[in-house]
Formats: C-alpha cells, structure tokens, sequence
C-alpha cells in the first residue's frame, strides 16, 4: 500500500496536491484538512494536512477522488456513462503523461 504526491500546489492554495495510489485501500490512508495521513517510507511531507479540492488519481482502477471541504472526506468523482448508461469496460487505452496533467490543472 502506497500513496505519494505527483504535484503539490496550485493557484489558490500551497496546500493543495495531487496524489496517486496503488490501492483503493490507500485512499483512507491520505491526509485530510483536519488530520495527517498514513506517512509513507522515505517521504516526510506526503502525509501532512491538504487543501479540499485536493485530488488522487487511484492506479488500481482509474478512480479519480477529490477532498471535499465540509465534509473532510475523500469522495470518488462520479464516471460519465457511455452511450446507453452502461460502461464500457471491453477496452482499455493506458492513460498518458499529458492526460494526467490536464486532469488536474
């Protein structure tokens, strides 16, 4: 289980960050506004206290989660359906540097 920062502020807070985890199980170990997450080896600063809004990109299955403010929970952002409301999961296309970054800008 693993979690880590892939980029750290942004224009409206230095607090703000976007991580990546391994697991689905990692996305309760991340930090809070109200609470220090799981620290992680050799990375003193990934557990710290974040902004809401702050975002994690889960690698296990493509889930986006971002921290929202009042309730100071991570909350998985909902997947637009395809054609018909039903997912298409027949096909998998790996996700790029660049599709990641514009994620999260």
């Amino acid at each position: 289980m693993a979690y880590w920062i892939r980029k750290a502020g942004n224009k409206h807070s230095l607090l703000w960050r976007f991580f990546l985890c391994d697991h689905l199980s990692d996305i309760q170990l991340l930090p809070t506004v109200n609470r220090d997450g799981q620290p992680q080896q050799d990375d003193p600063v990934c557990s710290h206290k974040c902004y809401p809004g702050s975002k994690c990109l889960c690698l296990e299955d493509g889930s986006v989660w971002i921290l929202g403010k009042e309730t100071d929970k991570w909350i998985k952002r909902k997947e637009s359906p395809s054609a018909g409301g039903i997912p298409d999961y027949t096909t998998y296309t790996p996700i790029t540097e660049e599709e990641i970054n514009a994620l999260f800008e």
